[in-house]
C-alpha cells in the first residue's frame, strides 16, 4: 500500500470546493452554448423565411418590369421604335436584386447544413461531458469527502492512546 504524505487538509477541501465549482460553471457552459445553437438556429430559419419571402415579391417586381417592358414595345411612336432604355433598365435591376434574393436562401441553406453538421459534432462530445459532471463528478467528490473526512478523524485522535 502507498503511503501518502497529506499536509494540509483544509488545502484538499479548497480543492474539492474548486472541483465543485468548476462542475457547476461546466453545467452552466453547457446550457449556454445549447441556447445560442437553438437561437442560431432560429436566426437561420427567420432569414431563410425573409429571403423567400423577398423572392416571391423580386419575383412580381421582374414579372411586372417585363409588362411594363413588353407594354412600351407595343406603343410604337408613327414610324419609330420607342425608347425602351428605362424598362430594360428597370428588368434588369429587378432581375439582379431576384438573383441577390434566390443566392441569399441558398447562404441560408448552406450554412444550416453547416451549423447542423458542427452541432452534431459539438452535441456528441457534450453529452459526454454532460455525463461525467452529472454522473462521474458527483462520485468523486464524495469519495473525495470520505477521505477528507477520514484524514480529519485520523488528524484528531491522540497518538497516545
Amino acid at each position: 500500500m502507498s503511503q501518502a504524505r497529506i499536509t494540509s487538509i483544509e488545502a484538499l477541501a479548497a480543492w474539492k470546493a474548486a472541483v465543485c465549482i468548476f462542475g457547476d460553471a461546466g453545467k452552466d457552459a453547457i446550457c449556454a452554448v445549447e441556447m445560442e445553437l437553438r437561437r442560431a438556429f432560429d436566426w437561420l430559419d427567420e432569414q431563410a423565411k425573409h429571403w423567400r419571402s423577398e423572392v416571391r415579391r423580386r419575383e412580381e417586381a421582374v414579372l411586372q418590369a417585363k409588362n411594363e417592358l413588353t407594354r412600351k414595345k407595343m406603343l410604337p411612336i408613327i414610324g419609330k421604335h420607342p425608347d425602351t432604355t428605362e424598362q430594360e433598365k428597370a428588368l434588369r435591376k429587378a432581375q439582379l436584386r431576384l438573383a441577390e434574393a434566390e443566392e441569399k436562401i441558398e447562404t441560408c441553406r448552406r450554412w444550416a447544413i453547416e451549423l447542423r453538421r458542427n452541432a452534431d459534432e459539438y452535441e456528441g462530445t457534450a453529452r459526454q461531458l454532460s455525463g461525467w459532471l452529472e454522473g462521474d463528478l458527483p462520485r468523486a467528490t464524495a469519495t473525495l469527502e470520505q477521505r477528507i473526512t477520514a484524514l480529519e478523524q485520523y488528524a484528531s485522535m491522540n497518538p497516545g492512546t
